[in-house]
């Protein structure tokens, strides 16, 4: 039995208006602390001129709709034929229920479209991807939406060094049966060992009562440096070597939080292309890679396409696709 062909139908982006440059004295702290401290968190971190930040009475989730009103309208669906929608809403108005049912609701989808909170920071767009498809190759969904929004320039720590560069965004994909960006297959790794080097909780020793994020001092550098940076690259040549493909025929999207993973990953992946958006857009989180893919889908010049996201737990996931 021939399976159907999944793809993505249509693809949308929208950023805050407000702008911050990286030579804003909010990161005076961190720039001090990678001259002094040598290899250090603060080091580690770099690469981007500039980001948005939401507004403070700017709704994250109302942003997160908006990309996915996007979404449908380059595919040309309308919101009732929508019948499941993931994704994630980070950091959301609530511990629960996540702000997704906020976007549910400001879309104007059905009561019937299925509500799947993917909390899986920071490769959820990937993974949600990856669910809505499963979910349509099993007969229970004809048309998904992926729709995430990243605020975290509201959720860290201006003292650490990961807190440059963070910028707020929201990307969504519709899914569903088409012959271009067709899904083809996924490879994912989980690094359980990780659990707690990175997360996103409150901070009370730090003066911090609503959640931040920030890398534990004994494990977070590690974590990143290790499979962090050596993870992705395994993942995606074990994904490629299955499909007899290697780096020269894909495009590279991936998760955005440094030049110097970029760097990395593209000495040892050495894909043909590699779109980012980090130098305008800074590190969307959970946001980089739908705003990317928004920007740049039809200019694609390569056969395939590989997303790949990485996140806290710690997992990786990469997905190639048929351009």
């Amino acid at each position: 039995m021939t399976r159907p062909s999944i793809a993505f139908l249509g693809l949308g982006s929208a950023l805050p208006e407000r702008v911050r440059t990286s030579a804003d004295p909010i990161f005076d702290r961190i720039r001090e602390a990678a001259r002094a401290q040598g290899l250090s968190e603060a080091s580690l971190f770099y690469g981007n001129r500039e980001h948005r930040c939401l507004a403070p009475d700017e709704s994250l989730a109302s942003l997160t709709a908006k990309a996915g009103r996007a979404a449908l309208e380059d595919a040309g669906v309308r919101p009732e034929q929508v019948d499941r929608l993931y994704g994630y809403v980070s950091v959301s108005e609530f511990v629960s229920p996540n702000a997704l049912y906020q976007v549910h609701r400001e879309l104007g989808l059905g009561s019937h479209a299925l509500v799947v909170p993917v909390q899986a920071d920071f490769g959820n767009f990937v993974m949600g991807t990856v669910l809505a498809w499963e979910a349509m190759l099993a007969g229970h969904s004809e048309r998904a939406l992926v729709a995430v929004g990243a605020g975290w320039t509201r959720n860290v720590d201006y003292a650490q060094g990961h807190a440059f560069g963070i910028g707020d965004g929201a990307g969504a994909a519709v899914l569903g049966a088409g012959e271009r960006l067709v899904l083809v297959d996924y490879a994912a790794d989980t690094f359980s060992d990780e659990y707690g080097a990175m997360t996103m909780r409150s901070r009370p020793e730090a003066g911090f009562t609503t959640p931040v994020y920030g890398l534990e001092p004994s494990r977070g550098v590690q974590a990143f440096l290790n499979t962090g940076m050596e993870g992705p690259p395994r993942l995606v040549e074990r994904l490629l070597r299955k499909h007899g493909l290697t780096g020269d025929d894909i495009t590279l999207v991936s998760h955005q939080a440094t030049r110097k993973l970029l760097d990395h990953w593209n000495e040892k992946i050495r894909p043909r292309e590699y779109l980012h958006t980090l130098e305008d857009c800074g590190n969307m989180v959970i946001a980089s890679i739908p705003v990317t893919l928004a920007r740049h889908h039809r200019e694609l010049r390569t056969k395939y396409l590989v997303l790949f996201g990485i996140g806290i737990g710690a997992h990786q996931v990469a997905l190639l696709v048929r351009v």
